[in-house]
């Protein structure tokens, strides 16, 4: 018989639910309306200057420059501005036992030289939340921009299109990885806790249940390798396995579940951030 995953608890697909609307709409939240106009701007100078209209696309520029100085005198620390950002959610559907024969295929077929085939399984060795964030690079943007000035006034309308797509090509893209599988274990032990915060739970099956949804969830996020497997997760796993045996010996359930809750968050706050993109290994 096939194995199938646990299937998840209404309030816990809600705290899900929204907890992936908070690190999406932080994000959002910190989009700088000036420097949204700034970029949509700067797409209308290009367009002046197809048309050869110096006088309109020096007028255009010189309002580009005075939204990113206020962006610089509000926030003068900041490197980077984010203009815009997008979500991508790639949820793996298969058990753990699912993903550790992937796994086996994938390695199978590299070493038999098949790389093509193991990407096409390796793509879907994913369960995240992808929060795709592009950013102004507010430091180096007004010079970049004032270097454009002098070819406009020559009538070298070519040349400064083509520096100015140049200028808009340096915009930054940053990816911020959420594991899924990892943030449905914290919110399953964050309902857990809830349930037996400063006080004992009614219903200690559905803190097993709750518990045994979470480890299971752990379980997939390592086999899809989020983290670092060989060490974020045996605490994490002795932890749960703690709690399981309390359970089952019928000690008190009061407070049972703070180590386990701050433990999640602690290891989901290190996700909450931009990853580094792989460098690709060059030849000697």
């Amino acid at each position: 018989m096939a194995n199938k995953r646990m299937e998840e608890k209404q309030e816990v697909t809600q705290k899900v639910q929204e907890a992936k609307d908070q690190y999406v709409g932080k994000k959002d939240q910190e989009i700088s309306q000036e420097a949204v106009e700034a970029v949509n701007m700067m797409v209308e100078v290009i367009e002046h200057l197809k048309e050869k209209d110096k006088q309109k696309a020096l007028e255009t520029i010189e309002k580009v420059l005075g939204k990113l100085e206020v962006q610089i005198r509000r926030e003068p620390e900041l490197q980077l501005v984010p203009v815009n950002v997008q979500e991508q959610i790639i949820d793996f559907p298969g058990t753990i036992e699912d993903a550790v024969a992937a796994r086996k295929v994938v390695q199978k077929l590299l070493k038999e030289e098949e790389v093509q085939k193991a990407r096409d399984i390796m793509l879907n060795l994913a369960s995240e939340l992808d929060i795709i964030v592009t950013a102004l690079p507010i430091v180096t943007y007004p010079e970049a921009i004032k270097a454009i000035i002098p070819l406009i006034e020559e009538d070298k309308f070519d040349e400064a299109i083509a520096l100015l797509v140049e200028v808009l090509e340096t915009l930054v893209v940053e990816k911020i990885v959420i594991p899924l599988p990892i943030l449905r274990a914290e919110q399953a032990i964050i309902r857990a806790s809830e349930l037996t915060k400063d006080k004992e739970a009614q219903n200690k099956e559905e803190l097993k249940e709750l518990l045994a949804y979470a480890k299971e969830q752990l379980l997939l996020a390592q086999a899809l390798g989020y983290g670092k497997v060989k060490e974020d997760y045996k605490p994490l796993l002795d932890e749960i396995e703690k709690i399981q045996k309390a359970l089952e010996s019928g000690e008190s359930t009061k407070n049972i579940f703070e180590n386990l809750r701050n433990m999640l968050t602690s290891f989901m706050g290190g996700f909450n951030k931009p990853k580094a993109p792989t460098q690709m290994p060059k030849s000697e």
